[in-house]
Formats: C-alpha cells, sequence, structure tokens
C-alpha cells in the first residue's frame, strides 16, 4: 500500500467516527448551531489535509469537553440554589415544630423564661438569616451573570479598537504627510468609544464585591450562632474560629479581606436548654424537637460553606465560557433536559476517545473491517457509553451511507 492511499484509508476511517458523533450531536442538539457548524467544516477540511496537523476527532473532543464543562455549570448551580432553598424549608418546617409543641405545652412564665423563650427568639432569629442569606446567593449569581456579560462586551470592545488602529495605522499611516494628518489618526484611534463598556464591567465588578461582602458577613454570622447550639466543650476556641472564618472568604473569590466585623452575640441557648431541664422537669416534652432543631444549627455552617464553594466552582466555568453559558441557559430551562443532553455528552466522549484509538497512522486493517470494530466498540458491554449504544449505531449507519456516496 503507497503512503497516499495510507492516508486516504485513515481519513476515511477517521471520518467515519467524527460522521458518527456529529450525527448523534445533531439529533439530540448537544452543540449549538454555530459550534456544529464548525466541526463539519473541519470535517470537510479533514480530506483535504496531508499533514500530522490535530485531527477532527481531537477538536471534536474538546468541543465536547468544554460543553460538558458548561452543562455541568448550569446544572451545579441549579442544584446548589435549590439545595440551599430545600435546607432553609427545613429550617422554616422544624421552628413551626417548635412553635406547635410551646402551644401544645403552654410553659409558664418560669419556664419561658429559662429556656422556651429565649429559644423561640434564638430559632426565629435563624430562620431570618438564612433566608436572607439565600436570597443574597441568588442576587450574587444574578450579579456574577451581568458581569460575565460585561466582561465579554469589555473584551469585544477592545479587540474591536485594536483592530481599528491596526487597520488605520495601516491606511493612514503611509499617507500621512504631515502633522495635522498625524493628529486626525491618533484622535480617531484614542476616541474609539469603548469606555461605556469599561464602567459597566467596573460597576459589575463592584457590585459583586459587594454582595460578596454581604454573603461573608451573613456565614460568619451564621457560624457563631451555630457555635451557641453545640455543646460547650465541642466549641471552637477563639484562634481556631478565627482560622475557619478566614476560609469562609475563599468561598466568594476576587476580595481582599479589609477586616472582621465583630460577630453579634447570642444566647447560649445549649447551656440554657441543659440548665432548664434540672430546673423545669416539663421542658423534656421539648426535648426531641430541640435537639433535632441542635443538630440542624450545628451543621448549617458547614454545609453553606461546601455549597458557596461548589457554586464559585461553577461560577468559574460560566465566566471562562460566557456565551456558550448563556446560549445553553437561554436554550433549555428545563434542568431536567440538562442533565439528559449532559449524561449523553458523558457517554460520547469516552466513545470517541476510545474509537481515537482505533485510527493510528500505522494500522493497516481494510476499512469494512475497521467500520466492524467501530460496531464492536460501540456495543461494548458495561462500556461508560453502553446507555447510547442504540443512538451510536443508529448515528454510525447514518454516517456510513454519507461518506460512501461522498468518497
Amino acid at each position: 500500500m503507497n503512503i497516499s492511499t495510507s492516508i486516504v484509508d485513515n481519513q476515511q476511517k477517521e471520518a467515519l467516527v467524527s460522521m458518527t458523533a456529529l450525527y448523534f450531536i445533531e439529533e439530540h442538539r448537544l452543540l449549538d448551531p454555530e459550534q456544529l457548524d464548525d466541526a463539519k467544516k473541519s470535517l470537510q477540511a479533514l480530506f483535504l489535509r496531508t499533514s500530522g496537523e490535530e485531527t477532527m476527532l481531537r477538536k471534536l473532543i474538546d468541543i465536547l469537553k468544554t460543553t460538558k464543562q458548561i452543562h455541568q455549570s448550569f446544572a451545579s448551580i441549579a442544584n446548589v440554589l435549590t439545595g440551599i432553598s430545600r435546607g432553609v424549608q427545613l429550617v422554616d418546617s422544624k421552628v413551626a415544630a417548635y412553635k406547635q409543641a410551646l402551644s401544645v405545652l403552654a410553659p409558664t412564665a418560669e419556664e419561658n423564661a429559662a429556656f422556651a423563650g429565649p429559644f423561640l427568639s434564638f430559632s426565629q432569629s435563624f430562620l431570618q438569616k438564612v433566608e436572607i442569606f439565600e436570597g443574597n446567593l441568588r442576587q450574587y449569581v444574578e450579579l456574577k451573570e451581568t458581569e460575565a456579560r460585561y466582561a465579554s462586551i469589555y473584551r469585544i470592545a477592545i479587540e474591536a479598537r485594536e483592530r481599528l488602529k491596526q487597520r488605520l495605522t495601516g491606511m493612514l499611516g503611509s499617507a500621512t504627510h504631515n502633522e495635522v494628518e498625524s493628529k486626525i489618526r491618533q484622535s480617531v484611534i484614542s476616541t474609539f468609544d469603548y469606555s461605556e463598556s469599561e464602567t459597566n464591567l467596573r460597576y459589575a465588578q463592584r457590585e459583586t464585591r459587594n454582595k460578596g461582602d454581604e454573603i461573608v458577613e451573613q456565614l460568619d454570622d451564621i457560624q457563631a450562632m451555630c457555635q451557641m447550639a453545640k455543646n460547650p466543650s465541642m466549641r471552637e476556641q477563639a484562634e481556631e474560629s478565627e482560622n475557619n472564618t478566614v476560609s469562609s472568604y475563599s468561598v466568594i473569590p476576587n476580595r481582599e479581606r479589609t477586616g472582621k466585623k465583630p460577630a453579634a452575640s447570642y444566647d447560649d441557648v445549649f447551656t440554657l436548654f441543659t440548665t432548664g431541664l434540672r430546673q423545669h422537669a416539663r421542658l423534656l416534652e421539648l426535648k426531641d424537637i430541640v435537639l433535632e432543631l441542635f443538630k440542624l444549627y450545628q451543621h448549617s455552617y458547614g454545609l453553606f460553606m461546601l455549597d458557596c464553594s461548589n457554586l464559585n466552582k461553577a461560577i468559574e466555568t460560566m465566566m471562562t465560557n460566557t456565551e456558550a453559558y448563556f446560549g445553553a441557559k437561554e436554550e433549555d430551562k428545563d434542568i431536567k433536559v440538562k442533565r439528559e443532553k449532559l449524561k449523553r455528552i458523558e457517554g460520547l466522549i469516552p466513545f470517541l476517545e476510545r474509537a481515537a484509538l482505533a485510527v493510528p497512522e500505522e494500522e493497516r486493517i481494510p476499512y469494512n473491517r475497521f467500520s466492524r470494530k467501530i460496531s464492536d466498540i460501540v456495543s461494548e458491554k458495561r462500556a461508560p457509553w453502553s446507555h447510547i449504544t442504540e443512538d451510536l449505531l443508529r448515528a454510525k449507519v447514518q454516517a456510513e451511507a454519507d461518506l460512501s456516496t461522498r468518497l
């Protein structure tokens, strides 16, 4: 087999895998139209290429991995916000249960002063704080989306200004004969107005930082309350608490810690309860619901910290893939459909990586045998793509029909 023939054979093999993927992608709308069109153009270019540059398959895999990250980002943000909402609803229901238990107990003035009243105030305050925290976190996501939009606009404006500068330098530079023409050229370049986009971006960044400050202060406050629901012997010492609070600043990135706002003082409800039980036996009737609330309060801060950390990981992807993120968001706001697309992409990527190994330059098997090999790969049992096997086989049939008529 001569070199030119082997090149054609390898192009055919790569094209079969690539076209199978493209038919699958198009049927299930896994990429936006521009990305799909770009991939199809790359496929056309494959047949004109004789050098060892990046293959169509590698480019397609990279596009899918980026799309997977975007879909994960979209789903992760929605999941975190939904999880926090459920947490707030749980606190609300438990506080309501405590109120109901109080109405049944009808505590005396002494019982109310010893524990029942202070704990109700504490619980209502905690509920209010987590409700505000949830609202602020949703606002933070909206502000980060706004910041991402303006950052994208600003980048485009900078690029447009640079292109204008290069055109004017090329067109006018060689034709400039006097100082007046030179000043005109510089004036056109310098007055290209991208200042509005820069102003909008800086304002959006400031709004995001301010909201981040609010959230961190709320986390500090929630942490202080959670400490009061713990056994005093298990509470963090001042130094440990300070270190933990410092770490809370990492959940809102790109901020400088300019000082810690002193935490508010709250009733030591755990101690009040243990003391109240010894003095007022009837408070035992509240024990179960109170202990449930203690447990809920104790771990709330840690869970909120994890939620914020996961949220910002997802936001980082959104900030670096702004256009694709908003395209995905506008295209389909049904999170169930988004998850289905993500699941298909998660299967398609390892299939392509596995199939790509079957297209090395040195392999000399005939095309028909290669086609059967790809079918075998698609049909592998317990493969990461087994949930899309039937759809892949159907896409391969379409690809083979297309390929057989164009070559």
